[in-house]
């Protein structure tokens, strides 16, 4: 169930209007997305600072109108509001109402509620405890109604003109539409093909999440090798301190830049992982509640757009040759050093050694 504070924007805080899927996941007022927009050259989201709009030539209210709407939301904060009212009755006067009409979605008292149920037109109506009622089960107890009569139930779709309408209107307004759909069935195909999006997007969350953790454990696995290469270090130049106390400074310089530098790209690398797993998770939600709160109308809409989202993500969680890369090691290199060292400090023995021998033979002849 979503939580009131899912309902709020985070620029105004206030409950959604005309709520926009922002190419992270996240969801902003319409208004709120333009004047954001309008305020901060090359404006982010303001809750993860994925841009916005990755280039646009237009204004900042057709860029925003271009991002497709969270029908589905704008459902459930109009439930919210119904339930939010006073519990009164909607026909008696100041009588509290204990019940709910989850299609009518009109308050009624105990007497009200027997008649409701007993007329014609409302009978077959499902009637609930009004204080068990949810916003999503009460937008999903929606029913679907003509675009032209509200009060008409819609058992078609028009593809061309983007609308459920009822009987009448199909042959009187769409019959010339190339494409005009039985609703149910349209209905059903966007139940499956959410079932579908959520589907890849719970598998693209679970391998990046897998390949994040791949990737912190190699940041400790850098952080270990690092502490074992330092030692080395102060190991080696302990050794050469009274020699090379320069050639310490300049290789404990060299490790820590080669861990920080792996270490940086893999921070780089988990960062976009993050942000990549960021919009699938917002988006899983996204297809997730659209899959709960239906039959809607709007629910062809939510899923031609979520479809092309889910499409335009980037959902690969593969890891790159070089993330294995490893680190400069020292232990290798500074034995090796070690050795010439010792090599070049036994060839001035030898030196020592040769040019001990000619002065001794120097002071011999002389």
């Amino acid at each position: 169930m979503a939580e009131p504070h899912e309902r709020e924007c985070a620029v105004c805080t206030n409950d959604f209007t005309t709520p926009k899927i922002l190419p992270c996941g996240h969801l902003l007022c319409r208004e709120c997305v333009i004047s954001w927009m309008d305020s901060k050259r090359d404006a982010g989201c303001p809750l993860c600072r994925c841009p916005i709009v990755e280039q646009s030539d237009g204004s900042s209210s057709d860029t925003v109108d271009a991002l497709p709407t969270d029908f589905v939301m704008e459902a459930l904060v109009e439930s919210a509001g119904v339930l939010s009212k006073d519990h009164l009755c909607c026909v008696c006067e100041d009588v509290r109402a204990d019940f709910i009409c989850m299609q009518c979605q009109d308050m009624m008292c105990t007497a009200c509620t027997k008649v409701h149920k007993k007329m014609s037109v409302s009978r077959s109506h499902d009637v609930e405890s009004v204080s068990t009622v949810t916003p999503e089960r009460l937008a999903a107890s929606r029913p679907a109604l003509c675009a032209d009569h509200g009060d008409k139930q819609a058992d078609s779709f028009c593809f061309y003109h983007r609308l459920a309408v009822c009987k009448s209107c199909k042959v009187q307004k769409h019959s010339e539409c190339l494409k005009v759909s039985d609703f149910d069935f349209e209905i059903h195909s966007a139940e499956n093909s959410l079932t579908h999006l959520t589907k890849i997007l719970v598998e693209a969350e679970q391998k990046l999440e897998q390949v994040i953790g791949q990737l912190t454990s190699r940041l400790q696995e850098v952080d270990v090798s690092e502490q074992e290469d330092m030692a080395q270090v102060d190991k080696t130049c302990d050794r050469l301190q009274k020699l090379v106390e320069d050639f310490r400074r300049r290789l404990m310089e060299k490790t820590r830049t080669s861990h920080l530098q792996i270490r940086n790209s893999l921070r780089d690398v988990k960062t976009d992982l993050s942000n990549r797993l960021g919009k699938v998770t917002s988006h899983k939600h996204i297809v997730t509640r659209a899959a709960a709160v239906s039959p809607r109308p709007a629910l062809m809409h939510m899923t031609e757009a979520l479809t092309d989202r889910v499409n335009s993500l980037d959902l690969s969680a593969d890891l790159k040759q070089e993330v294995w890369v490893k680190p400069f090691s020292s232990v290798e290199y500074c034995q090796d050093v070690v050795g010439r060292i010792e090599d070049e400090l036994l060839k001035v023995e030898q030196l020592k050694t040769e040019l001990k021998q000619k002065v001794n033979w120097i002071l011999l002849y002389y």
